[in-house]
């Protein structure tokens, strides 16, 4: 709907596939009574330029389609054209003052239809106008829920992070962009440990914790929860230097998190590749050598970050291999 300063005359909407649905003029009141007095007008020269024997079915029409368009300023307007054409035409010799008894009575059984005619379409022009104000209304209440239920299909209920769906729809954003990106791939140390030592509330309230640590270094447009107790980050035209501190701030945060009355801190293994996306499946082999990554951080002894800019050849060899990007399956 367009109802700005400028905005076209005519208010439309449209069904999600696009369809026409609803469709009314939005007019000033002046323009509204000036074309209804323009049809209005137009008929009275008509029926009497061709002296037609009944103008008053001629007119009733016009009033009819100004009250139905144009509501209660084109019903006014068109009633009053009418009656006054009326009183024209039965009056005596067109004195507009004298009439014989049976044209008054004409006169005035007109002047009844119009009154009666008029409101009952201008009243009927109301309702509509109120109901479609209504379904307006309603329609802006839905999108908003929508909205809602959009934001929230895309988040992960847990951790508070978007979620494998948001990644999907975000994936072209980032593997068109053209910008430098980090990708890495983020697991916490022996979670399952954790759950059996622990329970698995306790790792519930750790992932949410880690959810919380990621949105504070990243930000929640740039962190998502991939599976399990894996996480993903990407971001776009970091410097090294912001990205280290990054990592190191949630490294710190995590240590802070105290298991049990022992006290253990929360650590985690990271991978990461740094380079530009040229096609549109290279994020995906960015994530697949991110992955790779945090591998090597597993053997290598856990609790770092391993990194390396990403190379085309490599991660197709790793697809070739058989390798792809798992559900929180390091150990």
């Amino acid at each position: 709907m367009r109802n700005n300063a400028g905005a076209s005359p005519v208010e439309e909407r449209y069904e999600p596939n696009g369809a026409l649905r609803l469709r009314r003029l939005n007019l000033p009141i002046a323009l509204r009574v000036a074309l209804s007095a323009a049809i209005m007008g137009l008929l009275v020269v008509i029926v009497g330029s061709f002296s037609l024997p009944n103008p008053n079915m001629i007119l009733i029409a016009g009033l009819v389609v100004c009250s139905a368009i144009f509501g209660v300023p084109g019903g006014t307007v068109s009633a009053a054209a009418m009656m006054g054409y009326t009183v024209y035409f039965f009056s005596t010799d067109h004195s507009l003052v004298s009439f014989t008894p049976q044209n008054f009575t004409k006169v005035a059984v007109t002047a009844t239809g119009v009154a009666v005619v008029g409101i009952f379409v201008c009243v009927l022009k109301s309702d509509e106008d109120r109901a479609l104000a209504d379904a307006t209304a309603m329609a802006a209440l839905l999108r908003e829920d929508n909205l809602l239920l959009q934001e929230a299909s895309l988040s992960d209920v847990l951790t508070g992070l978007r979620n494998r769906l948001a990644l999907r729809r975000d994936y072209s954003g980032y593997a068109e962009g053209g910008a430098s990106l980090r990708v890495m791939m983020v697991d916490l140390d022996n979670f399952k440990g954790i759950n059996d030592a622990y329970g698995h509330e306790t790792g519930d309230l750790v992932l949410r914790d880690v959810g919380t640590v990621l949105l504070g270094a990243f930000g929640p447009e740039r962190s998502y929860r991939y599976g399990g107790d894996e996480f993903l980050v990407i971001v776009s035209d970091w410097t090294d230097g912001e990205f280290d501190a990054a990592c190191e701030k949630i490294r710190g945060q995590m240590e802070s998190l105290s298991l049990g009355a022992d006290g253990k801190p929360v650590l985690f293994s990271g991978g990461y590749v740094c380079g530009v996306p040229r096609l549109q499946s290279d994020l995906r082999l960015m994530m697949r050598q991110a992955d790779d990554n945090l591998y090597k951080a597993k053997r290598e002894g856990r609790d770092m970050v391993v990194g390396s800019k990403f190379d085309r050849a490599t991660a197709q060899t790793l697809v070739c291999e058989g390798r792809s990007v798992r559900f929180g399956d390091h150990a």
